[in-house]
């Protein structure tokens, strides 16, 4: 029976090298019932994830500088070249990828056909890929022993590791010969093409026989659609063991020392930047952008404090900047994968529309000191589509934040009225991203309404035919201000749940000629002027509303508006108490987070100014008396962010309307999370160094005050038995006749 069950056993085939078996523990109490694991009759619900942890060779490699030719020469000569996770290793790996990208190219300039070879990555951006990948072998030996716990897969209960199993010509995880039930246990959501063509030939040939084994996939979370795809085909079912993976070692063995050469590990301090400390050096901004700014991998991190290794910064940094770098970034990460020898470990760098990306979650939290959590919300792509542009909305959604926080709220408003050039914006918020994207939102606004009522689209010729008038005028101000938003406000932490904006109108003549010479409607009949401005609020006004609140053109807008929502909240709840941003309400130090990109308000003004007075199209029309007119529109206004409205959710709804929507955040922390169409990353702020923040307690023992403290009691009660013991001699016959 045995033998039928097991099938034959013999050497591994050519090239398979035997994995070293992992002893597993014995489990009190009976065995699992057969038909509850995966893969059973009857499996027993998954139950809520949980996090395992795992440690990485190469965390203490973050935030190093590229190397210097002499480490690159070095590094080749040395044992440590074929350490994973190492140094040596690292630049080994670094310079192979340079000599491959020069071949590529080489080879492309003698025959240029076809599609160019991409650019090779930048030194930190291929680092930030190397690292992770030489955790894989670890991560995956960590989530075989989380399985082996959750499910009490116990020695005593007839389990092993590693299991040989010749028709398949190679080694499976986890196995149990009675049962006769093997697990492939996969950390990540991928698989291996590979491995699947040996295990499709291994379940077909089972397939057939009287006891046929059962291979079944374990995953820690929902595989990709190309990996159930593959699945499927093969004839190989699969479960899910909730889990969620968390590096024990952020920033390294020896955060911010050295290695074990004596290297420094690049130990970040909060103004010495990289992903982990981020930020600028003391002095003021660097070269983060043309006019300067906080650090390129800064996230809502405040000048004190630091930044944790978290998910929103490690996915926004691999996102690429385009859809080039973010292919040539999915690319590498295969090959180090492939190298690792865990190819299904890869990283498909994509399922995040980064362009959606707003900040919708935060809680001021006390973490060994203040600091932050935060979360990022986006929408979902097909995990095949690549990710790109992640490090730029991050950017203007954590810069704004502050920007928020810096200045006082009756800066937050713009105004692009050609009558009044002196009043396009305040001074220091001209001078921000933020306040780039209010005046930018503001003009994309006339180009919509130009778009909406264009003559020659049906829409706007049903505008036009309901307007009266003889020249058929409309003149208005039109402005963006924020909607009635909705959040949930727990005390320390506070849910963005909805962020509309919403556009107001009203009928103005101004004095500003405009497109056809004349200015505003002022030569109207009033009667006229009111019967247009209804039909235009009720045929077009709706549908400038729809466009800023989900066209791509108004995607920035939208997003610092999230920003505008948390850092309120921050306003309102540092008046009566200390905060993790107390310190920068209000200020008006607006230098770390200038603007990014070069513009001038005044260059906004005067392209709003040429549209205005040349129009975005010319209607001629003649009149009954036989004259030739121009239809005109003139339409300006402003964003006014100076107000929120709020509406809060009570606990009893957030948890009728949201029930997974903690639970999703928390788990952003280590790793993307989803709810529905939406992907969540997390990320975290420490005021201490991250390797102080999350260490842990030292034993008691470990502290000489231990032992000090500890005999103080033993003296105490070693001198009371002395006298005590003294004391009843002294006082009995024999010691009285002495």
């Amino acid at each position: 029976m045995l033998a039928a069950l097991c099938g034959p056993f013999g050497w591994p085939g050519s090239g398979l090298a035997a994995p070293k078996p992992v002893p597993l523990p014995s489990f009190e109490g009976p065995a699992p019932d057969p038909g509850t694991l995966p893969g059973g009759s009857r499996p027993a619900p998954p139950g809520p994830r949980q996090t395992y942890e795992y440690r990485n060779p190469a965390e203490s490699l973050r935030d190093r500088p590229e190397p210097k030719i002499d480490e690159l020469q070095a590094a080749l000569l040395s044992p440590k070249a074929k350490v994973p996770g190492t140094w040596e290793h690292c630049l080994k790996r670094w310079q192979d990828y340079q000599k491959r990208k020069a071949e590529e190219l080489t080879k492309y300039n003698e025959n240029p056909k076809g599609k160019k070879p991409s650019k090779a990555l930048p030194w930190d951006k291929w680092l930030g890929r190397y690292i992770p990948n030489q955790g894989n072998d670890n991560q995956g030996k960590a989530f075989v022993q989380h399985v082996v716990a959750r499910l009490k897969l116990g020695a005593n209960h007839g389990w092993q590791t590693e299991l040989y199993v010749a028709e398949a010509n190679r080694y499976y995880d986890l196995a149990n010969v009675e049962l006769g039930l093997l697990y492939e246990v996969k950390s990540g959501r991928g698989i291996d093409a590979g491995e699947l063509a040996r295990d499709k030939a291994f379940v077909d040939a089972e397939r057939g026989k009287p006891n046929p084994r059962q291979l079944v996939y374990l995953f820690p979370t929902q595989p990709t659609k190309k990996a159930k795809k593959l699945l499927k085909a093969a004839g190989i079912s699969y479960a899910v063991v909730p889990a969620q993976k968390k590096v024990s070692n952020p920033g390294g063995d020896n955060p911010g020392g050295t290695d074990s050469d004596g290297n420094s590990t690049g130990g970040t301090e909060p103004d010495g930047g990289g992903s982990n400390g981020g930020g600028s050096p003391e002095g003021g901004p660097q070269d983060s952008g043309p006019q300067g700014g906080a650090a390129a991998d800064d996230t809502l991190r405040a000048p004190d404090q630091y930044q944790a290794p978290a998910a929103a910064p490690a996915e926004i940094a691999d996102s690429g900047d385009t859809p080039e770098e973010a292919a040539e970034l999915r690319r590498v990460d295969q090959q180090l994968a492939a190298e690792s020898g865990h190819p299904d470990l890869a990283r498909n760098l994509g399922g995040v529309d980064f362009s959606t990306l707003q900040l919708r979650y935060v809680s001021d939290t006390y973490h060994n000191g203040s600091g932050v959590q935060y979360a990022f919300k986006a929408d979902a792509l097909p995990a095949d589509e690549l990710s790109f542009g992640g490090r730029r909305a991050a950017q203007l959604a954590s810069d704004s934040f502050f920007v928020w926080l810096e200045l006082p709220q009756s800066a937050f408003t713009v105004n692009l009225n050609p009558d009044e050039p002196e009043r396009i914006i305040d001074e220091k918020f001209g001078r921000t991203d933020a306040g780039r994207v209010l005046l930018e939102a503001d003009l994309a606004m006339k180009k919509s309404v130009a778009k909406f009522i264009r003559p020659d689209t049906p829409g706007g010729k049903k505008f036009w035919d309901s307007l009266r008038g003889e020249t058929k005028c409309v003149s208005m101000r039109q402005w963006i201000v924020p909607d009635t938003a909705t959040v949930r406000d727990s005390g320390n932490e506070l849910h963005i749940l909805d962020a509309p904006l919403l556009v107001k109108m009203e009928s103005e003549v101004i004095k500003t000629p405009g497109a056809g010479g004349q200015a505003g409607c002022g030569q109207q009949d009033p009667a006229s002027t009111r019967h247009n401005e209804s039909v235009y609020r009720t045929t077009i006004l709706p549908q400038v509303q729809k466009a800023v609140n989900h066209a791509p053109e108004y995607a920035d807008l939208r997003r610092v508006y999230a920003s505008r929502v948390a850092a309120e909240w921050f306003r309102k709840r540092s008046a009566d108490k200390h905060t993790a941003y107390s310190n920068l309400i209000g200020k008006g130090d607006i230098s770390r987070w200038a603007s990014r990109e070069k513009w001038t308000p005044r260059e906004v003004f005067d392209r709003y100014v040429k549209s205005y007075k040349n129009g975005e199209f010319k209607v001629k029309r003649t009149t009954t008396k036989g004259n030739v007119v121009y239809t005109r529109t003139y339409v300006y206004g402003g964003v006014d962010f100076s107000h929120i409205n709020q509406n809060r959710l009570d606990a009893a709804g957030f948890a009728k309307e949201h029930p997974a929507l903690s639970a999703t955040v928390r788990d952003a922390l280590n790793e993307p999370s989803d709810e529905g169409r939406d992907v969540w990353l997390g990320g975290q702020t420490t005021a201490v160094p991250t390797a102080e923040a999350f260490a842990s307690p030292a034993p008691a023992t470990s502290k000489p005050l231990f032992y000090a403290l500890g005999a103080v009691p033993l003296a105490a009660w070693l001198v009371t038995g002395g006298l005590l013991l003294w004391r009843r001699r002294a006082n009995s016959p024999a010691g009285a006749g002495r």
